[in-house]
C-alpha cells in the first residue's frame, strides 16, 4: 500500500501529478479526500481525474487542512486483493439539510432509506442494524475473523453503519465524517464511488491484510482540570453520575478551581469547550468527548457522541492550555477544556516508523472553503501519510472498545500499517 498527501496552490499541477501517479497504480484501489477550496471548474476537473484514477475509487470532499492555505488531496492506494470496497445506505440519525445545488448535480440512484414511521424508536433501528443481514452487501460474505480494519467516509448520520460493523469485533473501524458541502456542491456531504456521487450514506474499504494496523489517538492543546473519576451511571449519550456524584457540579467545581472566568449565572463563554477524556489506568486520554450541555440541578451531562463511556470507565475533564496559564492546577487534576478559537495543529510529520504507512483523520474547527489564490506552484508530497480533515470529526471503534465520535478540534485518529513488499 501507499499513502501520501499532496499540497499545492495549482489545480493544473495537481491534475498532472495525479495523471502520472495513475500510470503506476492503475490496478490499485484508491481512497481519496479532496479539499474543495478551488474554483468550481478546477474542482470538477480534479474530481474527474480522481474518480477515473483506477477501476475502483472511493472518496469524499474534506475540509482544507488548517493553516495551510493550499489545496489538499490525500491518497491511499491498496492492492485490490487486500481491500473490499463497499457502499452503505444504512440509515442513521436524520440531520437537517441546507444549501443549494451548484456542481456535481447527479441523481443518486442508491438513496438512504427513509426513517421508519410509527412508534419504532431510532435506538431500536440502530440495534437491529447490528445483525449481519444489515451489513452492506459487499461485506456480508466476509469472514469476521479475517477483517482487520474497516475505513469509511460517511455522512453525518453514521449510527446505523457503526452498529452494523459490530459484526467485525476484531477489526478497528475508523470513519471520517465528510465535510459539509451544501454551498459547494448543493449536497450535505459529497461522497464518491467510482463514477457515482452521493449525498448520504457511506463508502469505505474492509481490509484483509496481515499484519493489521495499529491505532492511535492524539489530542493537542488540552490539559486535565479534574481528578480521575469513574462513570457510575449513564444512559445513551448522557452521563448521570461520576463517582456517584452530580457530574455537572463536579464540572463547575473543576472550572472554579482553575480560575476560568464564568459570569454570574455560572456560565462560561460560548467559545470555550470543555471535554471529557477517557483515561484507562490513568494514562494519556484515549478518547475525548465534547461536553454539549449540563444541568446543575439534575446533574446530567450530555456528550457529542452516540453513547457515553460505559459504567466503570475512568474519565477526566480537560480544558485548553491557554485557559490554564494562570492556574496552579497541574496534570494530576483532570476534566478537559479547549476553546474553539484554539489553533489546530496538523500532524504533518511522517509516521512514527519509516517502515509504516499512515492514515490520519483530523477533527478541525469550521474553516471557510474560500478558493486559494491559484498559482503555478509545485506539488508538495507528504509521503506515507494520508491526512484528511473535517469539521464534523471522525468515528473510531477499536476491538473491545465502544465506538465513539470525536469533534474536538485538534483530535487525530491514526491507523499505521507496516509496509509489505507487494508482488
Amino acid at each position: 500500500m501507499q499513502t501520501c498527501t499532496l499540497l499545492t496552490r495549482s489545480p493544473s499541477a495537481l491534475v498532472s501529478h495525479l495523471s502520472q501517479l495513475s500510470k503506476s497504480f492503475a490496478d490499485h484501489t484508491l481512497l481519496f479526500a479532496l479539499s474543495p477550496n478551488v474554483p468550481p471548474a478546477d474542482l470538477s476537473n480534479l474530481v474527474t481525474r480522481l474518480t477515473t484514477f483506477s477501476p475502483t475509487t472511493l472518496g469524499c470532499l474534506s475540509a482544507p487542512l488548517p493553516n495551510q492555505n493550499r489545496i489538499a488531496c490525500s491518497l491511499a492506494l491498496f492492492p485490490s486483493s487486500s481491500a473490499v470496497p463497499f457502499r452503505s445506505t444504512i440509515p442513521g440519525r436524520p440531520t437537517p439539510q441546507v444549501g443549494r445545488w451548484h456542481a456535481f448535480r447527479k441523481k443518486d440512484h442508491d438513496d438512504v432509506p427513509s426513517a421508519p414511521q410509527g412508534e419504532l424508536s431510532w435506538s431500536e433501528v440502530w440495534n437491529r442494524n447490528a445483525g449481519g443481514v444489515a451489513l452492506p452487501p459487499a461485506l456480508q460474505d466476509l469472514n469476521p475473523d479475517y477483517v482487520n480494519e474497516v475505513v469509511y467516509l460517511t455522512d453525518r448520520a453514521p449510527e446505523g453503519l457503526v452498529n452494523a460493523l459490530a459484526e467485525f469485533p476484531r477489526a478497528t473501524k475508523l470513519g471520517l465524517i465528510a465535510a459539509s458541502t451544501p454551498f459547494i456542491t448543493g449536497r450535505p456531504v459529497t461522497l464518491f464511488h467510482n463514477d457515482n456521487i452521493y449525498d448520504s450514506g457511506a463508502v469505505g474499504l474492509a481490509f484483509r491484510r496481515a499484519p493489521g494496523a495499529s491505532a492511535q489517538t492524539e489530542f493537542s492543546g488540552v490539559l486535565p482540570i479534574s481528578p480521575v473519576m469513574t462513570v457510575t451511571d449513564c444512559e445513551g449519550n448522557m452521563l448521570n453520575a461520576l463517582d456517584d456524584t452530580n457530574p455537572t457540579q463536579l464540572l463547575l467545581d473543576a472550572i472554579r478551581k482553575t480560575g476560568i472566568a464564568m459570569d454570574a449565572s455560572q456560565s462560561f463563554k460560548d467559545e470555550e469547550t470543555f471535554l471529557l477524556g477517557v483515561v484507562p489506568n490513568a494514562a494519556e486520554p484515549q478518547q475525548m468527548y465534547s461536553i454539549t450541555a449540563g444541568d446543575p440541578w439534575r446533574g446530567n451531562i450530555s456528550l457529542a457522541s452516540q453513547n457515553a463511556p460505559a459504567v466503570g470507565t475512568q474519565v477526566q475533564v480537560c480544558a485548553p492550555i491557554h485557559l490554564m496559564a494562570n492556574s496552579e492546577i497541574r496534570p494530576s487534576w483532570q476534566f478537559f477544556h479547549r476553546p474553539k478559537s484554539a489553533k489546530v495543529e496538523v500532524p504533518m510529520t511522517r509516521p512514527r516508523s519509516n517502515d509504516t504507512s499512515a492514515l490520519r483523520f483530523l477533527a478541525c474547527a469550521e474553516i471557510p472553503f474560500d478558493s486559494v489564490e491559484v498559482g503555478d506552484g509545485e506539488v508538495e508530497v507528504l509521503q506515507d501519510a494520508f491526512i484528511a480533515a473535517s469539521e464534523n470529526g471522525f468515528v473510531l471503534g477499536r476491538p473491545n472498545e465502544d465506538t465513539w465520535t470525536c469533534i474536538v478540534p485538534g483530535g487525530v485518529a491514526s491507523l499505521e500499517w507496516p509496509r509489505l513488499t507487494e508482488h
